[in-house]
């Protein structure tokens, strides 16, 4: 897709919003004297409506002509993601829609049974409408994270190479960037290398939480990937990237490793957390109230998802900042 020429309104070069609703506004001005000439007489009312109808369609046209902006660069961002996702989703869509990138919404299917509502299962519309594309894989019924997770990753990186990108970014469903303006120091950083990943031990353990990559050799390495999805004792899928990395010969940018590989707190050290702000929230969500710290920070979260005791205990703690709502929580 980044290479296709979408032409203007006579053909002669690229689509230009600006430039067509200048040319619309001049043919309807012309219109206009060209009528009123043969004694066609428009109040300023009816002049200001069609104006005001030019202005919609340039409207319309400029958001298509955004997106095709898009789809033209050689960056392409793929969130995978679940419905457990749901309280983070729209604080990462949010981060991402910052780099100015396409986002890809790699979805893993929720529905199992007629009697399920949908409304229940996908991100509301709002957070959806923040992904350029939604990608939705087929049920799968294998038991763990790592098979509907790796099937997740297939669609959304076929998608992307299908419309004609040359990089991926990928960050998973409950992360975010804090730091997103960073995001071309991370692509420097890069360089010619094939990959720069949150973290990384040669040989054994690349992580996938959050990456920056060619296409052609990630998409290798989720195609190994999905081909030894079944066999036994192969481990998580940063040990199998790890170990694909290796066995194909990639380049792969060093980084300083986080403390903890979920980038749980207190931890400080990671490249990507300290460059472009990499946050694991679901993790975060989980250590803090194990340890009973202050929650994270209200704004990154979609209240509708929380559970039962959370509304009762960490939303009541939001509203009054009340501590006894924040022990309750804490538990």
């Amino acid at each position: 897709m980044n290479t296709r020429i979408f032409y203007n309104w006579n053909g002669t070069k690229d689509f230009n919003a600006d430039e067509q609703y200048a040319w619309r506004l001049e043919w309807l001005a012309n219109q206009i004297k060209l009528r009123e000439g043969r004694g066609e007489v428009f109040d300023k009312k009816q002049k200001d409506k069609w104006v005001a109808e030019e202005k919609h369609v340039y409207e319309n046209n400029n958001k298509d002509w955004n997106m095709i902006k898009k789809l033209q660069k050689d960056i392409c961002c793929i969130v995978p993601t679940h419905y457990y996702h749901a309280p983070w989703l729209r604080a990462c869509l949010e981060s991402l829609q910052s780099t100015g990138y396409f986002v890809i919404l790699a979805y893993d299917n929720p529905i199992y049974t007629p009697t399920q509502k949908i409304e229940t299962r996908y991100p509301n519309a709002k957070t959806l409408l923040m992904a350029d594309y939604m990608s939705v894989k087929h049920k799968t019924w294998g038991s763990g994270v790592g098979i509907p997770h790796s099937w997740n990753m297939w669609y959304g990186l076929r998608a992307a190479q299908s419309f004609g990108f040359k990089y991926i970014f990928n960050l998973n469903g409950d992360c975010i960037l804090e730091k997103p303006e960073k995001f071309p120091e991370l692509i420097e950083l890069l360089g010619d290398d094939d990959i720069i990943s949150c973290e990384w031990h040669p040989g054994r353990y690349l992580g996938t939480m959050a990456y920056l990559g060619k296409i052609e050799p990630l998409v290798n390495m989720w195609d190994m990937n999905l081909s030894r999805m079944y066999q036994y004792n192969f481990g998580n899928a940063e040990a199998r990237m790890g170990k694909f990395a290796a066995e194909l010969g990639l380049k792969i940018t060093p980084v300083e490793n986080p403390e903890d590989p979920h980038h749980k707190p207190p931890g400080v050290k990671g490249t990507l957390r300290n460059l472009v702000g990499l946050r694991h929230l679901h993790a975060e969500h989980k250590v803090r109230r194990w340890d009973k710290l202050e929650p994270i920070e209200e704004k990154y979260c979609e209240k509708e998802y929380l559970n039962g005791h959370e509304r009762k205990t960490l939303l009541k703690y939001w509203e009054t900042n009340d501590k006894k709502h924040l022990k309750a929580w804490w538990g």
